[in-house]
Order: structure tokens, then sequence, then C-alpha cells
């Protein structure tokens, strides 16, 4: 389990992980030639990261878990933030607590939004809806658990630390019966996560009104896992 003298090292693992990311990448609109294009949104996938994960390593609203490499230093593998349903109501505070002790993200800091797309901070409003949606499938649900956000040092892909996460939280979930929810960003992760039992019980279409560019729409694979019946 993580704490918070953890959470420098959660933000490195989450920006480096999710610096590739399509969500990210997204928001951030950047021209696949930019010769900072790796740089930029590592710093946006960072911030971003730590700003919404701050919950669950800082503010009690739910768990982080770290796995750490097996070539026998301290150094975090791999990382993931769970809150369970009932601290799952948004809360307005705990957007300005992280504001209060991150700064905003760079796409609204006058010296640096320019580095991404102009329309990026609404890109990011638009994800807003994802937790009303998020809410109307888990209704009438007591007792469920979300994995908010799950990321592997891009260094240690491939080498199972992923998989040891994913399987941690199911089978904690079977443990007490309880119901899986997430959201992903890409069909391969659809595919990956459908062999850990999910389902995806609905596909959301993002798009900024005006936004003309190629990359406009952006889509979210919303999936939920059951519990496993004792045999």
């Amino acid at each position: 389990m993580l704490e918070k003298g953890d959470e420098k090292e959660v933000a490195h693992v989450f920006g480096d992980a999710f610096t590739e990311d399509e969500m990210i990448a997204w928001i951030a609109g950047l021209d696949d030639d930019d010769p900072e294009r790796e740089e930029k949104m590592y710093a946006l996938a960072k911030h971003l990261m730590r700003f919404g994960n701050r919950g669950c390593l800082v503010g009690k609203q739910g768990v982080a878990a770290g796995i750490k490499s097996q070539d026998g230093g301290d150094e975090l593998a791999g990382c993931m933030t769970i809150i369970p349903s009932s601290c799952s109501a948004e809360r307005t505070i705990d957007l300005v607590f992280a504001a209060f002790s991150y700064g905003m993200p760079p796409i609204y800091k006058k010296s640096e939004k320019d580095n991404y797309c102009t329309i990026a901070s609404k890109r990011l409003m638009s994800l807003v809806p994802l937790a009303k949606a998020r809410k109307k499938h888990m209704k009438g649900t007591s007792k469920w658990m979300y994995l908010q956000a799950i990321g592997v040092l891009r260094s240690k892909h491939g080498e199972g630390y992923g998989s040891k996460l994913i399987r941690t939280i199911t089978d904690t979930a079977d443990a007490l019966s309880a119901p899986v929810y997430l959201e992903t960003e890409s069909e391969q992760n659809e595919s990956m996560y459908q062999h850990f039992g999910f389902r995806t019980v609905e596909k959301v279409t993002m798009q900024v009104p005006g936004d003309d560019r190629s990359d406009a729409t952006f889509s979210m694979w919303l999936m939920l896992r059951d519990p496993k019946e004792e045999k």
C-alpha cells in the first residue's frame, strides 16, 4: 500500500506510463513531429494524474497500491488507485486542495498553455460527464470499486507488472463480492481488460463543440467486472 510519502514517485510512474496514452494525447493535441512532444506529454500526464489521484494518497478518498521492480531495488514499477463506492462522490473541495497543492495543470498556465493545442482545457473538461456515466451504471449497486488509474513504467512493459496489479484488485473484489468499474481509452486496452473478466457497458465518444481538428473525436470504453461466484 502506498502513502503520502510515495506521492512524488507515484506521480512519476503515472507520468511516464501515460506519456503515450491516447487520452492525454487527445487533450494535448500535439503534432506527431513536435520535437518536444514526449517532454510535453510527460509534464501534462504527470500533473493531471497527480491532480486526479491526490485523494487516494493524501485525501483518504481511496487507496493506492504499488508494485516494486523485480531487480531488487526500491523503485516502483507500477501503481494503481482505487476508490470504494463509499468515497465515490465527486467533491469540489478535493479539486481545490489539489489546485492549492500542485497549482493548475500546464494547459491552464499562461506560461505553458501555448505548448498545447488551443482547446486543450476544453477537451479536458469534456471528460467531466464520465463521472455521471459511472454513477448511472453503478446505480442500485451498494458496494463496488472504481479502478481510477493504473500504470506501469514504459521500461517495465511486458514484465507482468500490470497483470499482477489487476489480479490484486480482481481477487480482492471477488473476496468482497464487489464489482469493479473502470474507464479505458483504447480498443487494445478494452481487449486486455476483457481477458480479466471485464465487459463493456458503454462506449462514449466526446468532441468539443466547434473542434474541427483532424483528431476532434475521442472515445472511452466504460467497463464493469462482476465478482466471481464461489463454487
